[in-house]
């Protein structure tokens, strides 16, 4: 399982403490102001544990079945997970994410802001233990 995130970051990584909160890895697609976006890759408890530290933003988990890899992505995005976004977004002067948009459409917005040499389609993270 995989779950896209905006994390405070440590020394130019991610503040998420393996050691207390594990997870298999992440990959880094841009950053400002101390902040990164990422695509971790862990177990659902270990996903789960991650987005309930105080200094991450969880945007969406995802998951690859077969020839279907992260269809949650079509999703459209929960107005609670869209609140603390867009809560994030504007303290940062970013522009809101409107209702009604799937997580891919969020996804891409943000991290497109954050670097606009971000491409979805050739980003990811190797899942497993």
């Amino acid at each position: 399982m995989k779950m896209f995130c905006l994390v405070k970051m440590k020394g130019g990584e991610p503040d998420v403490n393996s050691a207390v909160t594990p997870y298999y890895g992440y990959v880094h697609a841009a950053d400002v102001a101390g902040w990164g976006a990422y695509l971790f890759s862990g177990t659902t408890a270990q996903l789960t544990a991650i987005n309930a530290l105080p200094n991450v933003y969880g945007i969406c988990a995802v998951t690859e079945s077969g020839n279907v890899k992260w269809a949650e992505l079509d999703g459209v995005i929960s107005s609670a997970v869209r609140t603390k976004i867009n809560n994030w977004l504007t303290a940062r002067g970013y522009p809101t994410i409107p209702a009604g948009w799937t997580y891919r459409q969020v996804v891409n917005a943000i991290f497109k802001r954050l670097n606009d040499r971000f491409d979805l389609t050739a980003f990811d993270v190797m899942d497993g233990g």
